[in-house]
């Protein structure tokens, strides 16, 4: 694979992050629909992490663009770099877990989850993840003996005085947000499955579970899928720094294959937010002039036709839901 070739990817991986992400922000802050919408809060922030990473791609792409293999980086560019990638790493992971738990109380407890996540909380939610994220991303330049641009992986290599902290440390963060992402989910399956055999069998028979768990059940879905692609390109990356542990090494074309899809998924996370969630699709139609203006010319003259927003649930269910069993479906991602 030439240099050529690999500096195309990356600046594709950047300009990628900015077009799956920018979207998702601009609707999040835009549609009254997500002004008390915590989980939408949380996957803004998100967002902002994923762009931010998809800076550090284009840093990349330009150091790859604008310097041939041998000449020397600067330092400060090196460093924040490394600092930066490692910090919007464990932001990343931080905030899926974050998102995971937030949808867990809105399917398990939705007539107290507003009073539980007021904006109180998730300002300090979303400030802690970025405090401790920046801190140790800051850390991670303490000890450091070397830098270099590593023109294999079109990334930084540092090399530290001991690498076993810094590795130790993202393991361990991978495994806790891996073990809190299960168990809301697992929660929320068992929730619901006794929500469902606490059901009457005419009232399961006339609605049908789909109808009044439906929402709850695909938007969780939804976010789980989200979260199975980040961690798929994680994973390559905990491979990685396992077998570099164990002294085996591997190719230069399989190491780029392995750094950049893992970059990758700061756009990933954007493109899946807009595909799975139809709210978020229907909000960008608006905005899109020539789309809207072809939708207004097909409805015919003097009919007003009445529409819920995409993935809204028919009133009825709702109302059954809350007076039969406390739970209140929900549509967002």
């Amino acid at each position: 694979m030439t240099d050529y070739i690999k500096a195309v990817i990356t600046t594709l991986v950047s300009l990628a992050t900015f077009a799956a992400n920018i979207p998702v922000i601009f609707v999040t802050f835009r549609s009254r629909r997500f002004e008390n919408d915590s989980v939408a809060k949380l996957i803004a922030s998100l967002a902002v992490s994923d762009i931010v990473n998809g800076v550090m791609a284009g840093c990349c792409a330009g150091v790859a663009w604008s310097l041939q293999p041998g000449e020397q980086v600067p330092t400060w560019l090196l460093r924040l770099i490394n600092s930066g990638m490692y910090t919007l790493g464990m932001c990343s992971l931080c905030h899926l877990a974050a998102v995971s738990v937030v949808k867990c109380t809105v399917i398990v407890r939705p007539l107290t989850h507003f009073t539980i996540f007021t904006d109180r909380v998730l300002r300090a939610v979303i400030t802690s993840i970025w405090t401790v994220s920046l801190t140790l991303g800051g850390a991670t330049n303490v000890g450091v003996t070397e830098e270099s641009f590593n023109w294999i992986t079109m990334m930084t290599r540092l090399k530290r005085q001991n690498t076993f902290f810094g590795d130790a440390f993202m393991g361990v963060t991978f495994i806790t947000a891996t073990i809190i992402v299960m168990a809301a989910y697992i929660k929320v399956f068992l929730v619901v499955r006794r929500h469902v055999r606490s059901l009457p069998t005419d009232v399961l028979e006339s609605f049908g579970t789909t109808t009044i768990f439906g929402p709850s059940v695909r938007s969780a879905k939804n976010l789980f899928v989200i979260c199975v692609a980040y961690w798929s390109s994680y994973l390559p990356i905990m491979v990685r720094i396992a077998l570099r542990a164990k002294g085996i090494e591997i190719t230069g074309a399989v190491l780029f294959a392995v750094s950049w899809i893992y970059m990758s998924s700061s756009a990933v996370n954007g493109f899946l937010y807009i595909v799975l969630h139809s709210y978020v699709r229907h909000e960008l139609y608006r905005y899109i002039p020539h789309c809207h203006r072809r939708a207004a010319s097909v409805a015919p003259v003097g009919v007003v036709e009445r529409q819920q927003p995409c993935g809204c649930v028919n009133p009825s269910a709702e109302v059954l839901v809350m007076t039969l069993s406390g739970h209140i479906p929900t549509v967002t991602l």
